[in-house]
């Protein structure tokens, strides 16, 4: 199943979205860069959505991902869900 998971997919969000999760991403990155300039610390990255705009944002994320997935709801989930993790934590960033 590992091979479809290297599949590319396209979300549909409108620019508005975008720019607001684009910019929570990276203001949450550095947040998490200052605490952890070693990199290789196991504290996690907080997303912290104050505004009720990066909320909204991260709901349509939620939304488009959902409808683009289908193996969000197969039978094997966990396993595909597995199979990612480590499929990312193996590629370079």
């Amino acid at each position: 199943m590992q091979s479809t998971l290297t599949e590319e997919l396209t979300l549909t969000l409108s620019k508005a979205a975008c720019l607001i999760l684009f910019e929570l991403l990276n203001q949450s990155y550095e947040r998490w860069r200052e605490a952890n300039p070693n990199d290789d610390s196991a504290n996690p990255m907080v997303i912290e959505a104050i505004e009720h705009s990066q909320r909204v944002s991260l709901w349509k994320l939620e939304g488009s991902l959902e409808r683009t997935i289908p193996e969000l709801f197969s039978s094997d989930y966990e396993q595909l869900l597995s199979e990612a993790r480590l499929l990312l934590t193996k590629q370079p960033v």
